[in-house]
């Protein structure tokens, strides 16, 4: 697992506790218990990203040098087979820019994960789905992926992993909802 940039003493706490303690020292009058939470979440989501673009540049085969590219193909993979989404559909699904988008899908176009065609009903729409080799490819990793997830939950019993499943998912609901 990566090491902190801020290597936290073990019996004061972790990156973030040692942050709230300056704040406490150099603000004392600002309430930043907020940061107890979202810092925590906004570091480890950092970490977690950082660990996994390391794992996907070491495996041999096509690269995928992102979260965000393996995001993108793990949306079509979980499409029915033979399935092709639109642009606008995988923006919805992952959250990105279409100047985004548009990156992705030229790299991974490029490096043969997949292909993108003409909408018979709409030729002015595009439609994305994996190359049969995209997709046995990323079949491939796909499991390495999710036994790197599976041992950065190992720190977390079951009870405690349904708190915090429940507590994000409130978060979520939040942050996803129509304005």
């Amino acid at each position: 697992m990566p090491r902190s940039a801020v290597e936290p003493i073990q019996d004061r706490g972790d990156s973030v506790d040692a942050m709230l303690r300056q704040w406490a020292e150099h603000r004392p009058g600002v309430d930043v218990s907020s940061s107890e939470v979202v810092a925590r979440l906004l570091r480890a989501a950092r970490l977690a990203e950082e660990l996994f673009e390391a794992r996907l540049r070491r495996q041999p085969g096509r690269t995928i040098t992102n979260v965000g590219d393996f995001d993108l193909l793990q949306t079509l993979r979980r499409a029915a087979p033979g399935h092709a989404l639109t642009p606008g559909q995988l923006m919805r699904h992952l959250v990105v820019s279409s100047a985004g988008l548009s990156g992705r899908l030229n790299r991974l176009e490029r490096d043969g994960w997949i292909v993108r065609t003409a909408s018979p009903d709409d030729r002015r729409r595009s439609l994305v789905k994996l190359t049969v080799q995209g997709r046995e490819e990323f079949d491939r990793r796909l499991e390495d992926h999710l036994a790197v997830e599976r041992k950065l939950l190992s720190v977390l019993d079951a009870r405690e992993r349904a708190v915090v499943v429940d507590a994000l998912r409130k978060l979520l609901f939040l942050l996803e909802a129509p304005e």
